[in-house]
Formats: structure tokens, sequence, C-alpha cells
């Protein structure tokens, strides 16, 4: 490792790692979507949406802000050499997040044969109970590694290496069922938990070699105590659930209990497309990079204005390329559905312009949180959170008869305004400038309707 991992220098070379690794993966990730789409029946494809969106849920509900605590803290403990206590930290974190998983799924898997006689249904499919068990402990305790240590110690090399090699075992297998005979659900959930195995191993070699060698630093410096990390943990969280619960994935859980499983086959094709245009713009594909660097910076300077600089400018960056994604969409948006799923979701060509709308609303939250975090303002983000939930009951009573898969955009809208609206007025009365840019962005989109 350098001396300074969060130096411009260091940050570039990342950067760099990170736009090469995520070629293959851009690729990988699409020719999976296209594949299974084709592979599975439109039933079938629906059954592994399900499951997929509940390892999501599960997964955000169950973090207890452990995500947070790495993203947070490893930043300090590697910049001032102190290889034992942070890992120690990795350790426990990870320990504890896969002790709360195999919890979870044991009690997922007893709790859903007595939920049936008593009447109740999980929307987890029983018969992918197994499965989605499996997939749920070894996803979490790989994602702990190569998502959160991986970013926070500033190693994204490595991060992509492990990105691709999951990319091309589970695509692989994919292949290898729809050469024999096709595939339904459980084969492609089993597929996933292989893929995650593998990269599971990878991570604990990558974030074992980057420990090795933290070089100490004798300067004086004071460990966080076992509050501030609760302290931490606890406030994202709290804001977490909210968020968890205004996600696609609950929103189709919720989706579930009225629309068939084809209908949530189609939407859930849309919203993965639409979460791969956000991961490739410009401004998010260098996200998790800037991120760590961001906090990096602001817990060695205290310079809100650099901060802000750098979140506005990866705001800015990553709407001024997303406008003509949605213009395009817009136009040849059933064009796009209809070579992505060989014709079978080209009706939800609206649905998919829409979401690209959405888009615009969600990496304006996702920036915000990384300010909050670094200048410690997450009570008043919690806040914003919390008022945002008292809406979903609403929309669901009142819209869920009516409005079919259209539910989901709403809640999603509804959800982004309210949270972006009171987390802006937070750090303005708190002395914290923040130009949301409305100006430049009706320009901005003038332009794109023009063109």
């Amino acid at each position: 490792m350098t001396d300074a991992p969060y130096s411009g220098a260091n940050t570039r070379r990342n950067i760099v790692a990170f736009l090469i690794g995520k070629v293959p993966t851009a690729l990988l990730t699409v020719s999976f979507l296209g594949l299974s789409a084709r592979t599975l029946s439109a039933a079938e494809f629906g059954r592994y949406v399900l499951v997929m969106a509940m390892v999501e849920i599960v997964l955000g509900t169950t973090t207890l802000g452990l995500d947070w605590v790495l993203l947070r803290y490893a930043p300090v403990y590697r910049l001032h050499g102190c290889r034992g206590g942070l890992m120690r930290m990795i350790g426990a974190v990870a320990a504890a997040r896969c002790a709360i998983l195999s919890l979870v799924a044991l009690l997922i898997a007893g709790a859903g044969p007595a939920l049936a006689a008593a009447g109740y249904a999980l929307p987890l499919p029983a018969d992918l109970a197994g499965p989605f068990g499996l997939l749920l402990v070894i996803e979490g305790g790989m994602r702990i590694l190569r998502d959160n240590t991986l970013e926070a110690l500033a190693l994204q090399s490595r991060l992509q290496l492990v990105l691709v090699a999951r990319g091309v075992t589970v695509l692989a297998t994919l292949w290898y069922l729809s050469r024999h005979g096709g595939a339904v659900a459980a084969d492609l959930v089993l597929a996933e938990a292989g893929a995650s195995a593998l990269s599971l191993l990878l991570s604990l070699a990558a974030v074992a070699g980057g420990l090795a060698a933290v070089r100490a630093n004798d300067a004086p410096w004071t460990r966080p105590d076992w509050r501030q990390l609760l302290r931490v943990a606890l406030l994202n969280y709290a804001s977490g659930i909210v968020e968890y619960l205004y996600s696609p994935n609950f929103l189709i859980l919720l989706l579930a209990r009225f629309e068939s499983a084809a209908a949530i086959g189609g939407l859930g094709f849309v919203l993965r497309l639409t979460d791969i245009i956000r991961n490739y713009l410009p401004g998010m594909l260098v996200f998790g990079l800037v991120r760590s660097r961001m906090i990096g910076a602001y817990v060695k300077s205290g310079d809100y204005a650099e901060l802000r600089m750098w979140a506005q400018f990866l705001y800015k960056i990553s709407l001024l390329t997303l406008l003509p994604v949605m213009g395009i969409v817009f136009i040849q948006g059933e064009q796009i559905l209809a070579l992505a799923s060989a014709g079978r979701y080209a009706s939800d060509h609206l649905l998919f312009a829409v979401l690209c709308c959405w888009l615009a609303l969600r990496l304006h939250r996702l920036i915000l949180g990384v300010v909050f975090n670094a200048v410690e303002l997450m009570q008043a983000w919690v806040r914003g959170s919390l008022l945002s939930l008292l809406v979903l009951p609403l929309i669901y009573v009142a819209g869920r008869d009516w409005l079919g898969v259209w539910f989901v955009v709403v809640a999603l809208f509804g959800n982004e305004l309210i949270v972006g609206a009171l987390a802006v007025l937070a750090l303005r009365r708190r002395g914290l400038g923040w130009t949301v840019g409305l100006r430049w962005i009706a320009r901005a989109a003038a332009a794109t309707a023009a063109g």
C-alpha cells in the first residue's frame, strides 16, 4: 500500500483500475441479463426476480449499519497505520454479519411452512427457500469483504478482479444450462450462490494481502471507541431501513401480492436495465472510489468546501450524461427492450423511460448520503427518511388497485423528492451551503429535448 492511500495520485490509479474493470463487468452483466431472459420462461424469470429481491431486502434490513462502520472508520485506521485494530474491526464485522444472516435464513426456512399452514404465505416461493438461504449467507459475507472493505481501503484493482471473476462464473454457468435443456429459477439462484462463494474466497485473499501491506504510523491519535462505532452504525441503519422499504426490491415484494409473476418479471427486467444505466454513468463509475476519498480527505482536513465540490461535481457529470440517455430511451425504448429481451418485455418501454427520469433523483440522494456521513449529520438524514416513510402506506392503500406496476414508480418518486428536499434544507439550516442547480438542470433538459 502507498503511504497516502487517499491522495490524488492514488485516487487516479484507482480510477484507472476501476474503469478498466468496468468494461468487462458491463459486458458480463448485460450478457447475463439477456441470456437469463431468453433461457427462463416469463414465470420462472419472475420467480428468480422475487428471490433476488428477497435477498437484497434481507441483506439491507439486517446490516445493522455494519457496512458503514467499515466505510467510515477503515480509512481512519489505515491512515494511522493501525493494522491490528483494522484487522479486529473487519473480522468482528464479518463474523457478526454472517452470524446474523445465518440466523435469519434459518428463521425464514422454519417460518415458511408454519405461516403457510396459518394462511399467510411469504413472497418467497417455498421450493426456493433452500437456495435462497445459501445465497443469502454467502453473498452477505462476500459483500462485507468485497464491497465495503476493499472500497474503504482504496484497493479498487482487487475489487474489480473479484467482480469480473464473479460475472464470468455465473454467466458461464447460465450458458451451460441454456445448452443442456434450459434452466429454472432454482438453477439460476444456485449459480449465483456458487459465483458468490468463489468471490468470497478471492475477496478474503485480497483483503489479507492489503492488510499485510499496511505500514505502522507512530504519530499519536485517538482511536474511535465503541460508542462512536455504534452511533454511526445505528444512525445509518435507521436511515437504511427506510431506504430499503422504499427500494425497488421491497416494492416488488409488495407488488407480488396483487400482480402476476409475468408482470413482475417485466418490471424486474426494466429495473435491472435501469440499474445498469445508473452504475455506468461517469459519475457513478467513480462513485465508490471518490466516496472513500471524500471521507478520508474530510477526516484529515475538515474542509467542507472541498467535500461539497467533489459531491456536486459527481452529481453534475452524472446528470449531464444521464439526460441524453433519457432522450434515447424515450424515443427508442421499445426497440431497446425488444433487442435486450428478444421481444418479451418491449411493451414496458414507457415504464423504462420514466424510471430513467427517477435516476436523476436517485443520484442526488446517493451523493448527499456521503456528505451527511462525512459531516456527521446523520440524525437529520434519519428524520427526513422517517418522514418519507409515512407516504408509503398511503400510496399502497390508495393506489394498488389501479396503479398496477406503476405503484412502484409512484412510491420511488415520492420517497426521493421528500428525502432530497428535507436533506438540502437541513444542510442550509446548519450553514452548510448546497446548491441543487435547478437552472442549469432546466437548460440541459431543454437542450436534450430540442436535440
